[in-house]
């Protein structure tokens, strides 16, 4: 990276009406926001993982999308320059107070820095994120989409052959209202968690940590593409077709398996728009909510007193995604296997903690 004397005497570039541009600044700039440059060498390999992977989506968008049946609406796009926009215009509002800030000792001057600095840690990690989100969840529609063959006979066979009985199980766990109730509300944590995890790790200016937790999202999110294309099931529910009573004390509280409208509409081409503002998650294979499960722990590995009960609910809503999620114990374990792979990919060639 350029030293400050350095960029001081690099010539600008005069744009349009003579307002100068100083290219090592837009370089140092770039390198935060995209690379997280300035938490060290750890944190620029994550993030070059992190937009490999959202380009390799993009580009398999772009290739599958015109020669599949969905159509990308118009008003995605306008979502998506928002999205830009907001975070270019966050991004000049912290540049901006920061300077004006800078060199100021006095006690409220001090605070609005730090402020400024886990905000703008947060709006670096929303810009990747989102784009890996909206590249990776239209890739899942077109996957869907594609109609293939299911494979839930053989997940459950599978099953079977670990000793594990789907049907069987969901009647053991809906037959306590009580433990139908906490697995249920287990299962709706995975969002807050998530969100938790990213916003403890930028107050607490971890942006080598936070960029690794991108990272292993990324690594996950192209991981669970490529496994629901190969193995595209619909799930548990689906495939065994419970009777009402082994699921009554479940249903009470919401609906089963919510998005089997979603990815039977996308099967049957009735559905044939990918729309950002009404996404649903329509994964069965691997479970994206185990993938979450243990990545969101993984980070938070040494703030023992945060890391423990945030691993008691995500071991309770890991269980969940079998009664709730309709998921097959195959997936979970694919879920998991995946999401520590991804780990240990990222960890590679790292010699510290």
């Amino acid at each position: 990276m350029s030293s400050t004397s350095d960029s001081a005497e690099r010539p600008t570039a005069p744009v349009g009406n003579g307002i100068a541009i100083n290219p090592s600044r837009l370089q140092i700039v770039a390198g935060r926001w995209l690379m997280f440059s300035d938490y060290g060498a750890a944190a620029q390999r994550h993030m070059a993982i992190v937009w490999s992977c959202v380009l390799a989506c993009a580009l398999a968008d772009v290739i599958w999308l015109p020669n599949s049946r969905l159509t990308f609406i118009s008003s995605n796009w306008i979502e998506i320059v928002q999205g830009v926009v907001c975070c270019v215009l966050a991004g000049a509002f912290i540049a901006y107070a920061s300077s004006r800030l800078r060199g100021d000792a006095r006690f409220p001057a001090v605070i609005l820095r730090t402020a400024l600095g886990m905000t703008e840690l947060l709006w670096r990690a929303a810009l990747p994120i989102g784009a890996l989100l909206t590249a990776g969840a239209t890739l899942s529609y077109l996957i869907t989409a594609a109609d293939l063959p299911l494979q839930d006979a053989s997940l459950a066979r599978l099953d079977r052959d670990l000793g594990f009985d789907w049907p069987r199980f969901l009647d053991a766990t809906n037959s306590s209202p009580l433990l139908a109730s906490l697995l249920t509300r287990a299962y709706q944590t995975i969002g807050p968690v998530a969100e938790l995890a990213i916003v403890w790790l930028a107050l607490n200016r971890r942006g080598e940590r936070l960029a690794e937790m991108i990272a292993v999202l990324s690594l996950s999110t192209v991981a669970l593409c490529i496994g629901m294309w190969l193995v595209p099931a619909a799930g548990g529910f689906a495939y065994y077709k419970p009777a009402p009573q082994l699921f009554g004390n479940f249903a009470a509280l919401g609906e089963m398996w919510s998005f089997a409208q979603t990815f039977n509409m996308l099967r049957n081409g009735s559905l044939s728009v990918i729309d950002l503002s009404a996404l649903q998650g329509i994964v069965s294979f691997p479970s994206f909510h185990t993938m979450l499960g243990v990545m969101t722990v993984y980070p938070l590995r040494d703030t023992r007193w945060l890391m423990i009960p945030v691993l008691l609910v995500n071991a309770t809503m890991i269980v969940a995604t079998m009664p709730v999620g309709g998921h097959h114990l195959a997936d979970v374990l694919a879920g998991a296997g995946l999401t520590i792979g991804a780990i240990f990919l990222v960890r590679l060639r790292r010699g510290d903690d």
